[in-house]
């Protein structure tokens, strides 16, 4: 199934069945925290609910709650809890999407904070049960469930996208981030007041004119920049289920045009609701430091190095981390700060895998030879 850490493509897939919930690392709800299950069962009682009406629309306000509280665990790095309620999506739908989906989203997210693909070939195969579900439906559904069906697949292949542009090949990030828009669009075409699609067409149309460089200025790539940043606001503002992701994204964007204050009013309000999440401290620490704030940077490395310390997971965070914190320290000429940091990065040395070695050699050098002054 793998060969140096990619996925091979032409391996033949063992799809997981609709009803495989099998728990990653706890089984059943019996053995999960008593907070998350309190919220599970809460969530649960509303999507019986839920599935007791006739609604005519495909995302009633019970099944909109159940996927936000995916999105809201996975900020919260409560992935445990994304993936049962993903589970039980998958179990009172069985025919949508929307369950495995949330699994692979939850996947990917755990993923991206562990900065390891350990779970890739269950993610794969999450996207590919998601996306068999919307080509059984799609032709045949009204509008507005045809116009969701595409964003899924959209969504499918963005989710691939980011896949390969963090762990795999760049060239298929392109080519996938091209098939996504091409869903988004066909949605629309569908539904035009679906405005989760103007999420993914807002990420596609900023990134792709922000890094098209001289392909951009040679005017062989239109500049959408100022389109993609509108519509990602207009997903903000009036999407169903994709105000927090796309706000998130403009976070990204605002590091991107150098806009720092954006940024930093953004992350404290994403922070401050997701609390026990590290994913908006990353940018909240480098917009302090790109602006030049490096004791408020230093301050939220440090918040970021205790979540990290207790899980260090294969070192590339708690690297990254101490790193960022040794500048801090020498931009504010603290010397003894920096000094500690330097030897304290040479503790845990023996202890990285190969890979982390191999991916943070230039850091993992550079404060070895710190420690060694």
């Amino acid at each position: 199934m793998w060969t140096s850490g990619v996925y091979r493509r032409d391996t033949p897939l063992n799809p997981l069945s609709r009803g495989d919930c099998r728990p990653r690392q706890r089984a059943g709800i019996a053995a999960l925290p008593a907070l998350t299950r309190i919220v599970l069962v809460g969530l649960t009682v509303m999507a019986i609910a839920a599935g007791s009406s006739q609604a005519d629309e495909y995302l009633d306000s019970h099944k909109r709650e159940l996927a936000i509280g995916v999105q809201h665990a996975i900020y919260n790095d409560d992935f445990v809890l994304a993936d049962s309620l993903g589970c039980l999506l998958g179990e009172l739908f069985p025919d949508d999407p929307m369950g495995p989906f949330s699994r692979a989203a939850s996947l990917l997210g755990e993923m991206f904070d562990r900065e390891e693909p350990w779970e890739s070939e269950r993610f794969f195969n999450l996207l590919d049960t998601a996306d068999s579900l919307t080509s059984q439906i799609i032709d045949t559904a009204s509008p507005g469930t045809a116009a969701w069906m595409a964003f899924y697949r959209g969504h499918v292949r963005s989710y691939r996208a980011l896949w390969e542009s963090r762990f795999g090949s760049s060239i298929r990030a392109i080519r996938l981030g091209y098939a996504a828009r091409s869903e988004y669009e066909r949605g629309l075409e569908y539904d035009s007041s679906c405005y989760d699609l103007y999420f993914g067409l807002g990420l596609y149309h900023y990134w792709k004119s922000a890094k098209g460089g001289i392909l951009r200025r040679l005017r062989i790539l239109k500049n959408e920049m100022a389109r993609g940043i509108a519509e990602l606001r207009l997903a903000a503002d009036s999407s169903a289920i994709s105000c927090e992701a796309a706000r998130s994204s403009l976070i990204w964007v605002w590091l991107d045009r150098q806009q720092y204050d954006s940024a930093i009013v953004l992350c404290q309000e994403m922070s401050a609701t997701f609390p026990d999440g590290k994913l908006f401290l990353w940018p909240l620490a480098e917009a302090y430091f790109r602006s030049k704030n490096y004791q408020q940077a230093a301050e939220v490395y440090q918040q970021l190095r205790y979540k990290l310390v207790s899980e260090p997971g294969n070192y590339y965070n708690l690297i990254e981390c101490d790193y960022q914190l040794y500048q801090c320290y020498d931009e504010l000429g603290m010397d003894d700060e920096v000094r500690s940091v330097a030897r304290r990065a040479s503790e845990y040395s023996d202890e990285m895998p190969k890979d982390t070695r191999r991916r943070q050699r230039s850091k993992i050098a550079f404060l070895s030879r710190a420690a060694r002054r």
